[in-house]
C-alpha cells in the first residue's frame, strides 16, 4: 500500500500533557490560571466576577477559547441563573470579537462534564471553537495533529488587544430577557 503522505506531523508534548507527565503541579490548572500561578501557562484574556477567558493551550483552530467559572465548579447544575446567563453571554461576545478578527463559518460551543464525557479539567468550563471552511480533518484523525496558521502568543496579543470593545459592563446590561 502507498503511503500518501511525504511528511508526517508530530504534536511534541502533547502526549506527555493528556498522560499527566508534563502537567503542572497544581490541584486545579483552570484555578492556577485564574490565579496567574507560575507555575502554569496563562492564556488569559479577559476575567471578571464570575468567569474567566483563556486560550486553549492545545487548540482545534485560531480562538480556541475556554470560558471557566471563576469559582471552582465542576458541574453545570452548581450554576445559579444569573451564571448561566453571564456564561452565555460572554460567549456571544466572543463570537462577535471572533467573528470580526478571523471570519470563521461556523462554531463548536460546549462542555465536557466529567472524564467519562471527554474532560480533562475537574473545572466547570465551556469550549468555544470557531471553525473553517478550508478546514482538513482528515490529519485531526489520522494523526491526532492540528497544524494551525498562526500562533498562540500571536493569537493571544490580537484578542487581548480587541476583547474590550466586546465584553463591556453595556454589552452585558443591555442584553433583554424576553
Amino acid at each position: 500500500m502507498n503511503n500518501i503522505f511525504k511528511k508526517w506531523l508530530q504534536a511534541l508534548g502533547k502526549l506527555d500533557y493528556v498522560q499527566g507527565k508534563a502537567r503542572p503541579s497544581v490541584d486545579c490548572i483552570l484555578c492556577a490560571v485564574r490565579d496567574d500561578d507560575e507555575r502554569v501557562t496563562s492564556l488569559k484574556i479577559y476575567e471578571d466576577d464570575i468567569c474567566f477567558v483563556v486560550l486553549n493551550l492545545y487548540p482545534y483552530n485560531p480562538a480556541h477559547l475556554m470560558v471557566a467559572t471563576s469559582q471552582h465548579k465542576t458541574d453545570f447544575l452548581e450554576l445559579n441563573n444569573s451564571e448561566i446567563l453571564h456564561i452565555f453571554r460572554t460567549i456571544q461576545g466572543l463570537q462577535l470579537l471572533i467573528n470580526d478578527l478571523y471570519n470563521p463559518k461556523g462554531y463548536n460551543i460546549g462542555m465536557n462534564q466529567g472524564r467519562d464525557a471527554g474532560g480533562s479539567i475537574e473545572h466547570l468550563h465551556f469550549h468555544v471553537v470557531p471553525r473553517y471552511g478550508s478546514e482538513l480533518g482528515f490529519i485531526d484523525i489520522v494523526a491526532e495533529t492540528r497544524v494551525l496558521p498562526e500562533g498562540l502568543e500571536a493569537v493571544k496579543k490580537k484578542l487581548e488587544q480587541n476583547i474590550k470593545k466586546y465584553l463591556t459592563k453595556e454589552f452585558f446590561e443591555n442584553f433583554k430577557i424576553e
